[in-house]
């Protein structure tokens, strides 16, 4: 079959209207018809059973900005013996709130096995809103009407796939959230739920400012009750970038983690949650999709894949693997990918519709061969010799890695470390940052400075007056504090500012010597006194006063990691660390993981303790039998 797919693929020559901007059915429409209705044929006369035992249940799912029916076809081709397939018909071009009639019957005759997917434009729907006709329920329920009349049927498993929800959803920017429960609300009105595709951002670049939205969405609980009601699958845009897979000198394996790390990143930060009752955590381990990147060959919007083809086949195998690794908690794979053909590499006709139909070819074998149990699930997609393709300045983005720790907040001085002289002062200025994104406080915030120097001081003002410690606010909607710090000795005393569930900040200053104690603040102004004469006195001469001695600050409590404690639970390695200051839990604090079998490397993590001075790591897969070792080491420089 497959060869038979292939001569018929190079052998059709497409007219350059086939590979136009407005999306078609197939860019090749004979060959796919021809495989259609061969496919169609064998379903009705040999229905597959996808109730064995002995494969790897799944649901594919695809988003098709155009040639979706050749991209189902293709894949009913060879299909995953327990595998359900969605595949997505987009809405017409010219009104984004209507969908494409006559397409999910196509789809569906495919097999019992495949579905269609009515694509539920969030653009098109958001200017129907606009235009006054109704509110974001009735948006979805209108869609939901329209959706029937295409053909759509959800008693044979069709439903329905919002596309997309924006960056503003992610970082609660006004009414964003809510417009986005109310719309998901109307369209599983009857009780259908669907897929919801969510913006991401590229594999290649600074994550952090993503991570800290991230964090902030995932703790929404009211967000996520209502979003478990009305979706089924949940696919985080993950469109990876070739450049960040096809590493020279690397194995399948160390591609595999790196990409599973990215397309796996929400689930991962979602069950490192410190709150354990977090909603969001059982919600995505049921419903997330491991969404991988088919779109071929873009520069850009779909993150790179602008290389040769041969290339491309090894990234969506790679990707395959990735996902089917991380399998899913609730037992049943959630994979997927974009598929988006743009001739950008200026192919011919001919060539591009051969060329596209071998990543199709090569996505259904990749999720086919993986589709039976085996100890490394996702390793059958790079077999024989796939996952081994290279680029010239291709490099692993470890920032994703990240991803397995929740990052805490914490006060960060802004002011770079000073140098002053002795009697003089300095303004030092602190901020509430996660992953050094500035955070504003939600209430007012107390933080207090103080100084390993006995002689220290610290004032509101440059004058003073000068306390060994000083307690400011950072007031609510805000994210800075300033003080200003004096020392009449010399020498690099560590200043401190800490705050009640904040990690606090630290930095050395430098104190020289020479100068005097600066000159108190002039009184302030008043009414000029009126003259008196001066009366002799006898002069008074009064012992001198010993300054008083400050007392000296007691050793700080002592950082160390207290246990390591290994245990299992349904075949996963779990470890637990506890890190304490003295004997209190130590919050916030970094440590570096790293987990042995004999002589082989399970996992090396980098993880910050809660509140209860714990971090909690799990294996990502079920681990085989055996003697494992746990060590522990504190990262962090400023506590250690």
């Amino acid at each position: 079959m497959k060869v038979t797919i292939a001569a018929a693929l190079v052998a059709l020559v497409v007219a350059p209207s086939a590979f136009g901007r407005a999306p078609v059915p197939s860019l090749t429409p004979a060959a796919t018809h021809r495989l259609w209705v061969a496919e169609v044929a064998r379903a009705k006369a040999h229905p597959r059973r996808t109730a064995d035992a002995s494969c790897r249940p799944a649901r594919a799912i695809f988003y098709a900005q155009t040639d979706w029916l050749r991209l189902a076809t293709t894949l009913a081709a060879n299909p995953s013996p327990c595998a359900q397939y969605y595949v997505s018909v987009p809405p017409l071009a010219a009104d984004k709130t209507q969908p494409r009639a006559s397409q999910a019957s196509q789809i569906r005759a495919l097999g019992s096995n495949f579905h269609a997917l009515d694509e539920i434009s969030w653009n098109g729907w958001s200017a129907w809103v606009a235009a006054g006709n109704g509110s974001w329920y009735d948006a979805g329920v209108a869609a939901r009407q329209r959706m029937a009349t295409a053909g759509f049927d959800t008693s044979a498993g069709d439903t329905w796939a919002l596309n997309e929800l924006s960056s503003a959803v992610r970082t609660g920017t006004g009414s964003a959230r809510q417009n986005a429960l109310d719309f998901m609300g109307g369209l599983a009105s009857d009780g259908v739920k669907g897929v919801v595709f969510a913006a991401g951002v590229p594999q290649t670049g600074d994550p952090s400012a993503y991570k800290v939205a991230l964090q902030g969405w995932l703790a929404d609980d009211a967000f996520w009750t209502a979003a478990s009601q009305d979706a089924s699958d949940w696919a985080q845009e993950d469109y990876g970038d070739v450049r960040a897979y096809a590493v020279a000198g690397t194995t399948d394996t160390q591609r595999r983690d790196a990409t599973a790390q990215y397309l796996g990143h929400e689930l991962a930060l979602a069950a490192a949650n410190p709150d354990t009752s977090a909603v969001s955590t059982p919600f995505l381990q049921a419903a997330y999709v491991a969404f991988g990147n088919a779109a071929w060959a873009w520069s850009s919007a779909y993150g790179y894949t602008a290389a040769p083809v041969a290339t491309m086949e090894d990234f969506v195998s790679g990707q395959v693997d990735a996902a089917r690794t991380l399998g899913a908690p609730s037992g049943v794979d959630r994979l997927g990918f974009a598929w988006a053909p743009s001739n950008t590499l200026g192919l011919s006709d001919s060539d591009f519709a051969t060329q596209t139909g071998e990543v199709l070819t090569r996505i259904a074998a990749a999720i086919h061969d993986t589709g039976v149990p085996a100890d490394d699930p996702g390793a059958a997609a790079c077999a024989p010799a796939w996952c081994t393709t290279t680029v010239d300045g291709a490099a692993f983005t470890t920032a994703w890695q990240s991803f397995g720790a929740w990052s805490l907040p914490g006060l960060v001085f802004t002011s770079a470390p000073a140098t002053f002289a002795a009697g003089s002062s300095v303004q030092l200025g602190v901020q509430i940052q996660t992953d050094s994104v500035p955070q504003n406080a939600s209430a007012d915030e107390s933080v207090t400075f103080s100084s390993t120097s006995p002689t220290g001081g610290f004032s509101a003002g440059p004058g003073g007056p000068w306390s060994p410690s000083l307690a400011v606010t950072i007031p609510a909607g805000s994210s800075t504090a300033t003080v200003y710090y004096s020392d009449t000795a010399a020498g690099q005393p560590t200043v401190t500012a800490a705050a009640s569930g904040l990690a606090q900040g630290s930095q050395a200053e430098t104190v020289t010597a020479g100068g005097s104690p600066p000159p108190p603040a002039p009184p302030a102004p008043g009414p000029a006194p009126l003259p008196v004469p001066p009366t002799p006195s006898p002069p008074v001469t009064s012992p001198p006063v010993p300054a008083p001695q400050a007392t000296p600050a007691p050793p700080a409590p002592t950082l160390r990691i207290a246990s390591v404690r290994l245990t299992t639970a349904a075949h996963h390695l779990i470890v637990t660390v506890k890190v304490v200051r003295g004997s209190a839990a130590a919050r916030g604090t970094e440590i570096l993981l790293r987990v042995r079998k004999g002589s082989s490397v399970v996992a090396v993590v980098q993880l910050r303790t809660n509140a209860r001075g714990l971090v909690v790591w799990r294996s990502r897969k079920p681990l085989p039998g055996g003697h494992y070792i746990a060590r522990a080491t504190i990262r962090s420089a400023s506590t250690a």
